[in-house]
């Protein structure tokens, strides 16, 4: 079976063909995935304070999140007449944003997004963190020995969903630093580089090895073409509308080196198509690394791709107020020995349009949609869900569902409820995931890693998780989530053997915004606590395997006042 993505390509090519055309250009400069900047979003977004906010897509620019503050602004300044009790909340959420964003907001508020200088923000951020684990990782097979496999190893226990940051059991120091460039009003250069795991050794690697201390975590150079951004580099994904992990693109495996455009406001497609509302999206083409293992019986041609190449689209529209939609495709092709195949069957497949066959070269797809609705009625509370499939038949069933395009689905939802109390103090979330017996694998090297890490969710193949969570603002600047969670992890029916896993966990996430810090000048400083506890029984399927698994991150962030360097 092969999905093919035609109706995702043209729609982009054409919306990247009128994004360029719609604005003058700007500098792009990518907002990483940690930072509190989505949290005061969402918040805003939940609230009702925002209509053209997709979170579907991230991350988003420091430019798109400035204009984003300024809708809130003024659709705040709409409803005066009529006061909520949440408008003291996003009014905090605004003052926040205004001090981050400062600079991009001073922009759009004078006009002059695409009238800048040359200039320079050597230090955008400095954050340094501390990391101490316990327990054992969790590894993702290979489980199946009836010719699908699937190798990846867990990163820091408990703490998924941060670009594969090296660390060990025990004491990590982590020390992290960003900083951009703009020449020339559309040529943009950002990156952050770290340096962590424990003093006194090397942190652990692939395959078990030791990796070096200093990475680079996220760093591209983008050029904007009117509101077309493309870009090369590492670059931080996290597609869908999940909370705790992402089906299809996330960030738990660091990023890979890739070409994209993407838009950087929300578009709109032309004619009566303009009524599918604001439009975000994303195109790809990247390679991943050399480490793909793949068992094998002795004889028969090897099934092991070295750097195999990666593309994929996302496309999320907004049609109502009240309604959010996207479609996603990733194809995983090539490899050294996968590419028999002419420039005509590489385009094929690096678009989607025509995957070819496996006798000239392998591919591996996935492909889902996301949804969102919102019920205003009941305090503004959201219901979302993923679904994924890949292209894969798996051993439960040839097919699931007539009426889905694809077999091995995976399933990630839930509701969200922002405004427990009136004034939005107070959260509850409910998040299911359900993962195919098959997600991530594949008939070869050709599965979803990314150096020995998951690319998608956390969780792997063949489990299933549930999560609930209370927030409370303690202050306007200071939120505590408290959440537990539950998962399952089944073993592989053709492994012969294993028992279930069973855990339950909690977790504590304490952060406080940043803030004007009067003795560094006016810099902004943010803090962030995170602990969690999670007791394991049958880890990774062995029977009577039992662990204590925990993790506490702190996390102090600077944003220094320090004015860019402009140069006219």
């Amino acid at each position: 079976m092969r999905l093919t993505s035609p109706p995702i390509f043209a729609i982009l090519v054409l919306a990247t063909a009128l994004d360029s055309a719609a604005y003058a250009s700007t500098y792009v400069v990518y907002i990483p995935m940690d930072s509190p900047i989505y949290t005061e979003l969402d918040t805003l977004n939940s609230l009702g304070m925002l209509e053209t906010y997709l979170s579907e897509v991230k991350p988003i620019s420091r430019v798109e999140a400035a204009r984003l503050t300024l809708e809130a602004e003024r659709l705040i300044s709409q409803r005066e007449g009529a006061p909520s009790p949440a408008l003291p909340l996003a009014r905090e959420m605004i003052a926040d944003l205004r001090a981050e964003l400062a600079e991009e907001i001073g922009w759009l508020e004078n006009d002059a997004e695409d009238d800048q200088p040359t200039m320079l923000k050597p230090i955008e951020r400095i954050e340094v963190q501390y990391v101490y684990s316990a327990g054992q990782r969790r590894g993702f097979g290979p489980f199946d020995n009836q010719g699908e496999q699937l190798y990846a190893t867990e990163a820091t226990p408990l703490l998924p969903n941060n670009d594969d940051l090296p660390t060990s059991i025990g004491s990590n120091e982590v020390f992290r630093t960003s900083g951009w460039a703009g020449l020339k009003g559309f040529f943009t250069l950002y990156g952050e580089g770290a340096v962590a795991g424990p003093i006194t050794r090397s942190p652990q690697g692939v395959d078990h090895s030791t990796r070096d201390r200093v990475s680079l975590l996220r760093g591209e150079a983008v050029a904007d073409f009117g509101n077309a951004a493309i870009s090369f580099g590492e670059h931080e994904m996290y597609w869908g509308t999940g909370h705790f992990g992402s089906l299809s693109e996330g960030d738990n495996a660091r990023p890979f080196p890739a070409l994209r455009v993407a838009n950087v406001h929300p578009s709109y497609l032309p004619g009566f198509l303009r009524y599918l509302g604001p439009m975000r999206y994303e195109v790809f083409f990247g390679q991943l690394d050399h480490y793909r293992p793949f068992e094998q019986p002795p004889g028969l041609r090897t099934r092991s791709f070295p750097y195999p190449w990666l593309s994929g689209q996302i496309v999320v529209f907004k049609p109502l107020s009240t309604f959010e939609i996207g479609i996603t495709h990733v194809i995983m092709f090539g490899g050294s020995g996968n590419d028999n195949y002419s420039w005509m069957g590489f385009f094929g497949r690096a678009t989607g349009i025509s995957p070819g066959n496996p006798a000239s070269g392998n591919t591996n797809s996935q492909a889902g949609f996301t949804t969102k609705f919102y019920l205003p009625r009941l305090r503004n509370s959201y219901l979302y869900l993923d679904v994924l499939g890949e292209d894969n038949l798996t051993s439960e069933v040839p097919k699931i569902g007539g009426a889905l395009p694809f077999a091995a689905v995976s399933y990630q939802g839930g509701i969200f409820v922002p405004r427990v109390t009136a004034d939005g103090l107070t959260t509850a979330r409910l998040e299911f995931l359900d993962t195919s017996q098959r997600y991530g694998f594949h008939s070869d090297s050709l599965y979803w890693a990314y150096k020995d890490r998951l690319m998608g969710n956390p969780i792997g193949p063949n489990a299933f998780q549930i999560n609930v969570g209370v927030g409370r603002w303690l202050s306007r600047s200071l939120k505590m989530d408290v959440d537990y969670f539950h998962t399952e992890r089944d073993p592989e029916i053709t492994n012969g053997g294993g028992n279930t896993e069973f855990s339950n966990g909690m977790s504590i996430d304490l952060l406080r915004l940043p803030q004007p810090e009067i003795s560094l000048r006016d810099s902004l400083v943010g803090v962030n606590l995170y602990t969690a506890l999670e007791w394991v029984n049958n880890l990774n399927t062995a029977p009577g395997v039992n662990a204590l698994r925990a993790v506490a991150q702190l996390s102090v962030s600077v944003d220094p006042a320090s004015s860019t360097w402009r140069f006219h």
